[in-house]
């Protein structure tokens, strides 16, 4: 059984990031930041956003991922904020958590 990858979406997924299979996409967008664009890839991934809080919250959308993470067993996310990587090393034990630079560039964080 191949391992379950993550991807944040803004920064991650948006700028193209190519994703592996099996995966899921997991979001700190709120409902009021669910546009047709981000519900485009939800027709083809699973994806899990944060609902409710104040959009630009890094540290409640770190900690949904984080939550999300564990929850689904997720082993490798990729993520673009650093205040947010930070959260999810500092919960995710089991998960690699990887920077994401650009499009093809990724740098392992633990």
């Amino acid at each position: 059984m191949s391992e379950l990858n993550g991807y944040d979406f803004d920064g991650v997924t948006s700028i193209g990031v190519r994703l592996q299979q099996p995966c899921v996409i997991i979001s700190g967008r709120t409902f009021s930041e669910y546009d047709e664009f981000i519900r485009s890839f939800a027709q083809d991934v699973p994806m899990y956003i944060r609902g409710a809080g104040a959009p630009g919250d890094q540290q409640h959308a770190g900690k949904h991922k984080a939550a999300i993470i564990n929850l689904l067993g997720v082993r490798n996310f990729y993520e673009d904020d650093p205040v947010q990587l930070q959260i999810i090393r500092d919960n995710c034990p089991n998960c690699k958590v990887f920077l994401v630079i650009n499009a093809e560039t990724f740098v392992q964080q633990n």
